[in-house]
């Protein structure tokens, strides 16, 4: 592994990805460093979705390979990812209206916490702190 990749949080090297007859993707690299503010930006169509599907391991890469801090995650389930502390956002957000707002901040952190008591502790500490407190009991709709 080479160094740059080392030092790098994600990086992603040479990884392209096509639907049939239709290229996608095409050999991006990209490094992204610890603490830093990074953009991906491009028209509709682009691949900007399709790169961060390919880097989280909701698809598969043609070719090319995909670090995060300095393990081999190419092609890896999204769940492995998670694990490793990988979170990926999606564009249409929506919370389970069926639970409370505690629940729903549960849902994330049930993956680094050993046990429901402990995620929805948890969800009460990131309530505290972006100011959601008074809102945990109530539904998410």
């Amino acid at each position: 592994m080479s160094n740059a990749v080392s030092q790098a949080v994600l990086s992603v090297q040479g990884v392209s990805r096509s639907f049939g007859g239709l290229r996608a993707v095409s050999d991006v690299s990209l490094d992204v460093r610890r603490g830093s503010l990074s953009a991906l930006i491009g028209p509709n169509g682009a691949g900007k979705t399709t790169l961060f599907a390919l880097v989280s391991g909701f698809l598969n890469p043609d070719s090319g390979s995909v670090h995060f801090n300095g393990c081999d995650i190419t092609g890896q389930a999204p769940h492995r990812n998670a694990a490793l502390g990988m979170t990926r956002t999606f564009q249409i957000v929506q919370p389970f209206a069926q639970q409370t707002v505690r629940q729903n901040i549960a849902v994330g952190a049930h993956l680094r916490t050993p046990g429901r008591r402990a995620a929805l502790e948890q969800a009460e500490q990131v309530a505290l702190r972006v100011g959601l407190a008074s809102q945990l009991d109530k539904p998410a709709s």
